[in-house]
């Protein structure tokens, strides 16, 4: 695993080859998507990056922002074309460069994506949130509770009684509610990948399944016993998923690469 970082940049990648970069959801961490960085590294060069959310320097909350950084990132990486995906959040924002950027972006991976619906932790909390009350909210995003880390939800705890972080979150979540894309979802012309957990609470299924109607060539998995965030509760099965999307999709991949390399 190679941790790498820059001024406000932060990534982790491992393997060679074709690029795929993952992002994480409101509350997450680039660290969520290390099993898959594990499970992918044989076939391609997976990055997992640190989107700005939670920095304090950071001044602009828009979906189209975080898009920006995601693409500066590419630039200094000196990456011209990329599989992107993400997962709540990070999905929304993967799918706002596809639609800004087309010719960056190989292809998506959209898990529990935000941009048409969201719900549950982006909305009020209490002033002083209780250990207890962040528990519980933070259990809606699993099937099983049980497999919650509790430092991530110490984690989160920190971040919501900082007023000037909380403050900030707050206001990506609103931006990301009020950037419904479902108008664009026609324009996305690259092969894109929908995996959700059938007891998703944040997105519900319908979700994605919308998704699937409305993207031209996509993939639509459902994984059974899972919630929010396949690639931490159901890694293996949303990994073979991913690896096997990856192989059959790179014929066309790589010949919508020689046609834009052509323009």
């Amino acid at each position: 695993m190679r941790e790498c970082a820059r001024p406000e940049t932060r990534w982790i990648e491992r393997g060679a080859g074709e690029p795929v970069l993952l992002l994480h959801g409101l509350f997450g961490d680039m660290y969520h998507w290390e099993a898959v960085l594990e499970g992918l590294e044989a076939e391609c060069r997976p990055i997992a990056l640190t989107l700005p959310i939670h920095a304090s320097t950071a001044v602009d909350e828009s979906i189209a922002a975080l898009g920006q950084h995601v693409t500066r990132f590419l630039d200094a990486l000196d990456i011209p074309r990329t599989v992107l995906g993400g997962n709540s959040l990070g999905g929304h924002v993967a799918l706002r460069v596809a639609l800004a950027n087309p010719e960056r972006v190989a292809g998506l991976i959209l898990t529990g994506s935000s941009g048409l619906f969201a719900g549950g932790l982006g909305g009020r909390v209490p002033r002083r949130p209780s250990p207890a009350y962040v528990q519980a909210r933070m259990e809606e995003i699993f099937h099983d509770a049980s497999l919650l880390a509790p430092a991530w939800v110490e984690a989160v705890r920190r971040m919501v009684t900082d007023r000037a972080t909380a403050v900030r979150v707050l206001r990506v979540a609103r931006a990301a509610r009020r950037d419904n894309i479902e108008g664009r979802l026609r324009d996305v012309r690259v092969p894109v990948l929908v995996v959700w957990g059938e007891e998703d609470r944040i997105t519900p299924l319908a979700v994605g399944r919308r998704f699937h109607e409305l993207i031209p060539d996509s993939q639509f998995w459902v994984l059974s016993r899972c919630g929010h965030a396949p690639m931490l509760e159901q890694p293996n099965a949303f990994i073979a998923i991913v690896r096997e999307w990856l192989r059959e999709t790179w014929p066309r991949r790589a010949q919508l690469a020689s046609a834009a390399g052509a323009r």
